[in-house]
């Protein structure tokens, strides 16, 4: 992104980026890949990123089997493994499966908790409706470390056929919800439909060999949507190499699902299973300025558009919120700055942005900054500055106007605050003319630093 920035910065008070709190991983340049692997023809809690579904290589049949625990999220809840292959929110959907059934039967090992039950489920249906099997519950009495065979009896009445098989297992008892336990889990595998003594035609991927691998990047030191949903396509949350700062910028993404649900991209610097958000960053100090770049894509309004907040509490208590919302297409990246007022001093930042709610809508943001308010002394020796070219590509430049003699110290430095270049000149009084070469910089935006016995003067500038 190309800007015309020409800083004239006179004696008084300026908004300086200085060594103040920021938001974390500002720029969304760090951001950690995790590898998910998932049942191909089923829907599973790997789909949704909670709950644990894993790939064992301890195997009846073929190489492996499917094993499901159940776990505890960061709300202290338990969250359950599962595989199914219809829609579990609906209770609809399922394959085609065309026979009579009169038993299905597999191969287990589990460890249930105390009340806990795991939760086997098929349910076969003609013409929508259900015509034979059943939920069929594994208690604690029932572990064993050992490959187990079991069978039951799907109750399909003499002569019937079904069309239609929902099939799945959870490992706690989620439908009820009652007895729920972190820590229970149950292995499957060679799952087999019979009639009579006629073994019938395998349901798809009946002994679990076959699994799905996706790699998804989640920002670091946020929290996002990508915990609701890592199967569609866009995800909510993307890292996109169209920045303006660094390498990396974020894209949110309203999408939809396969069950036709429309879920919202969304970001915080705190926890997004909470409603409202709670957490955020712990801060002392009122920035008087925030900025950061963003585009959109506006495919339609929902009531509810792309928007961004920042919302500062004191206590818990929301003490302000400032922000932007969006309702227009903005194709490249443009510069937002908001002006803060607050009279009460905060102790909590709470950032978050959303893509909003009708689908196609996007939400591209990067370089987040805060300014805070540093009184410079009257005997500061820089009367007047400019800096250019900005931006810069080679070198930053300074047309500097001293009071008096004087040695400064010029310094770059990273969003994050690392010192990357420090030099030393000696002003004259007057006219002088600085020189700093910038070429072995990447691109994206930093700091420059000026810096006498009295005082300093920080601000961004962007290297191309």
């Amino acid at each position: 992104m190309k800007k015309i920035i020409l800083f004239i910065i006179m004696i008084g008070p300026w908004a300086l980026f200085s060594q103040m709190p920021q938001i974390s991983n500002n720029s969304f340049e760090n951001w950690t890949n995790q590898i998910f692997k998932s049942l191909t023809d089923y829907r599973d809690s790997g789909d949704e990123n909670y709950g644990d579904i894993n790939q064992s290589t301890d195997a009846v049949d073929g190489q492996y089997s499917v094993k499901i625990s159940s776990t505890l999220d960061e709300n202290d809840e338990v969250a359950v493994g599962y595989f199914v292959n219809f829609d579990p929110d609906h209770f609809t959907g399922g394959i085609p499966y065309s026979q009579h059934v009169d038993s299905i039967c597999g191969y287990y090992k589990a460890h249930l908790v105390a009340q806990d039950s795991a939760l086997f489920l098929a349910i076969f249906k003609n013409n929508s409706s259900p015509i034979g099997g059943n939920i069929y519950k594994f208690a604690a009495n029932q572990n064993t470390n050992n490959w187990t065979r079991f069978c039951y009896s799907t109750q399909m009445p003499a002569g019937m056929v079904s069309d239609t098989l929902m099939f799945g297992a959870a490992s706690s008892n989620a439908i009820e919800e009652v007895g729920m336990e972190n820590g229970s889990w149950i292995q499957f595998d060679s799952i087999s439909l019979k009639s009579g003594n006629q073994l019938l035609p395998p349901i798809p991927n009946y002994s679990f060999e076959n699994w799905d691998e996706r790699t998804i990047s989640f920002p670091d030191d946020f929290d996002s949507s990508l915990k609701w949903d890592i199967q569609t396509n866009p995800l909510t949350i993307e890292k996109i190499s169209n920045a303006t700062s660094g390498n990396y910028a974020i894209k949110l993404n309203t999408v939809v699902t396969q069950d036709q649900d429309t879920i919202v991209g969304a970001i915080t610097n705190g926890i997004i299973d909470d409603w409202p958000f709670s957490g955020g960053l712990a801060i002392n100090q009122i920035p008087n300025e925030i900025s950061w770049d963003y585009k959109v894509h506006y495919a339609g309004h929902a009531d509810f558009d792309p928007n961004v907040q920042f919302i500062f509490k004191l206590n818990g208590q929301e003490i302000g919120n400032f922000g932007r919302t969006y309702q227009n297409e903005v194709s490249v990246y443009q510069h937002e700055s908001i002006p803060i007022n607050l009279g009460t001093v905060p102790d909590t930042l709470q950032f978050n942005a959303f893509s909003g709610n009708f689908p196609g809508n996007s939400l591209s943001m990067d370089n987040i900054i805060m300014y805070y308010p540093a009184g410079i002394t009257d005997n500061l020796n820089i009367q007047e500055m400019i800096a250019y070219p900005v931006p810069a590509k080679n070198s930053l430049n300074f047309k500097i106007k001293a009071i008096k003699k004087e040695s400064i110290s010029v310094e770059i430095i990273d969003l994050n605050g690392r010192l990357l270049i420090e030099k030393t000149f000696v002003l004259n009084q007057g006219a002088n003319q600085i020189h700093l070469k910038t070429n072995t910089l990447p691109k994206g935006a930093y700091l420059y630093r000026i810096k006498d016995h009295s005082g300093m003067i920080t601000k961004e500038f962007i290297k191309i």
